[in-house]
């Protein structure tokens, strides 16, 4: 085990492969065995090593791995076993135990039975592998399970977890690997957040927490039909909000609940609804076309009547 290079508090299943006689199994094997037998001929990477920052930190570097890309000479992460500092390549939000930003592990399982018993035909090479379902194939070792399509997830590497317990991934966090500085305080922190504008600008999650939260008191944020409520890059760049809201919750359960309602009632006023004057209450009502009284009625806990 000492080459699987296992991040802290992970659980190791050990899958004996069982015999195949099922000729649709064969065929799936025979299509995938190229693409197996490819990744076999360097040394194996782990998914905790797979970086994907490349896709979102500003230009190029050497210093930063291209893992899984095959047609290329790969440059390994730093490791412990050389003495190197820790390298974290993904960041998620957990929930339920931290409450708060911590380093996250990748894994994988079959999307029919659910077990982590997939071989994968490719690993990921960008961060839409692992967000958009169904696009890396495999084949199941599990038995009586025909399963070949792989179902990523994330969870927190913190702290022990159980098989079902998952974190949401924030896949514009990653480690400061290039020393950049954090545009709103000039300091070299890591990790960052980058903005996914043209010029990928990048903050420290102090400042994002002070920029939310400002943004939030001056009711700022932008209402996007598709994204919802969000937040462009500091700088103000077009086309930069933020996609995955979930980044949000680096705000702290007592403002992120505020960020909530805020995007409620701004949904229900973009719907043409209007809010409940009375101190304290604040609901939503939409009203129907051309009624001009509209009351305020308890229903499900809500409305002051």
């Amino acid at each position: 085990l000492q080459n699987c290079d296992l991040a802290q508090q992970s659980i190791v299943h050990i899958v004996q492969s069982p015999q195949k006689n099922s000729q649709n199994k064969d065929e799936t094997e025979d299509n995938l065995a190229g693409g197996i037998l490819k990744a076999l001929e360097r040394e194996p990477e782990s998914l905790t090593r797979v970086d994907l920052s490349t896709s979102i930190l500003p230009s190029l570097s050497a210093g930063l791995a291209v893992i899984l890309d095959t047609t290329k000479n790969s440059i390994s992460l730093p490791s412990e076993k050389s003495g190197a500092a820790s390298y974290n390549s993904f960041y998620v939000f957990c929930k339920n135990f931290c409450q708060a930003v911590k380093p996250g592990k990748l894994r994988v399982r079959c999307s029919v039975c659910k077990q982590g018993t997939l071989t994968l035909a490719r690993g990921p090479s960008c961060w839409d592998d692992v967000l958009i379902p169904n696009r890396i194939r495999g084949v199941c070792q599990s038995q009586r399970c025909n399963g070949n399509i792989a179902e990523f997830y994330f969870k927190c590497g913190a702290h022990p977890t159980t098989d079902s317990e998952t974190s949401v991934a924030l896949n514009l966090v990653t480690t400061n690997s290039r020393c950049i500085t954090c545009i709103t305080c000039t300091d070299i922190r890591s990790p960052v957040l980058v903005f996914q504008c043209v010029h990928r600008h990048v903050i420290c999650l102090d400042c994002f927490h002070l920029y939310c939260v400002t943004m939030l008191n001056d009711r700022q944020f932008i209402h996007d039909p598709e994204l919802g409520y969000s937040l462009p890059c500091v700088a103000g760049c077009p086309d930069s909000l933020i996609k995955e809201l979930h980044h949000f919750r680096i705000l702290g359960e007592e403002q992120y609940n505020r960020y909530q309602r805020y995007g409620a009632e701004e949904c229900v006023l973009q719907m043409g609804g209007v809010l409940c004057p009375t101190p304290g209450c604040g609901a939503g009502l939409l009203p129907e076309p051309g009624v001009r009284k509209i009351v305020c009625e308890p229903v499900n806990g809500i409305g002051c009547g």
